[in-house]
């Protein structure tokens, strides 16, 4: 019988093989990072029963891919869930049984400006959403510009649970600058403030202190829990 020790890391070891190719990056990448050698990192990730990868290279490697170390940790999280969502016009095409999904309105914040309140925006369209990834307080954005490209693509839809509210760092979230309007973008804290990256490099970092945070100047919309794009 395998030791829980055993599992665990055959489970990070997943994990990592499954981001890397989520982040369209490489192992020498990875390696090059932790300053080791490719062939050390192969060893890490496919002989885990004799290699054990330590805990700070767990946290480089998620700061480097932008995500939560304890997306290695835990069992069945995802970095972002892909749903299998279908416009109304398909649902008919297909004779679906729409009693497996919910009908969403789908919101757009181009051209927007301050965002302040769903309620206050015009719906663009309407989405069937599959039922396992409705929340309480669900909303569905269509995000507009290449950003987050390759990772959510120009044009995708993401699902966006109003009520996480709390920001954890390397998570993905949709934020308010009163200045730049609703952005989708990753967060990463810090003791001073808040980090906004973007998956693109073409687009620059974006700081907010924390006490322009908690003046209100910016607020938090909620977090991407879902995307539904084409591949």
């Amino acid at each position: 019988m395998k030791s829980i020790n055993t599992e665990l890391y055959k489970q990070i070891a997943e994990k990592i093989k499954s981001a890397i190719k989520e982040k369209n990056v490489t192992q020498e990448q990875i390696a090059s990072k932790l300053n080791i050698s490719a062939q050390q990192f192969q060893a890490y990730i496919n002989k885990f029963d004799k290699n054990k990868i330590p805990l700070d290279y767990l946290i480089e490697i998620a700061n480097f891919l932008n995500i939560s170390p304890e997306y290695f940790y835990k069992k069945n999280q995802n970095i972002i869930p892909s749903a299998s969502c279908i416009s109304e016009s398909q649902a008919d095409d297909l004779s679906l049984d729409k009693s497996k999904y919910q009908t969403i309105p789908v919101y757009s914040f181009a051209g927007a400006g301050k965002f302040v309140n769903l309620t206050e925006i015009e719906p663009i369209d309407t989405l069937l959403v599959p039922k396992e990834f409705i929340k309480k307080k669900l909303a569905v954005v269509k995000v507009i510009g290449p950003s987050m490209e390759p990772y959510i693509k120009d044009g995708s839809y993401v699902g966006i649970d109003l009520n996480y509210k709390e920001l954890v760092s390397g998570y993905i979230y949709c934020v308010n600058l009163d200045y730049e309007g609703a952005l989708i973008k990753y967060v990463i804290k810090d003791r001073n403030g808040i980090t906004l990256k973007s998956e693109n490099p073409k687009f620059h970092d974006i700081f907010i202190k924390k006490e322009e945070i908690a003046d209100g100047d910016h607020f938090v919309i909620g977090r991407v829990v879902w995307v539904w794009q084409n591949i």
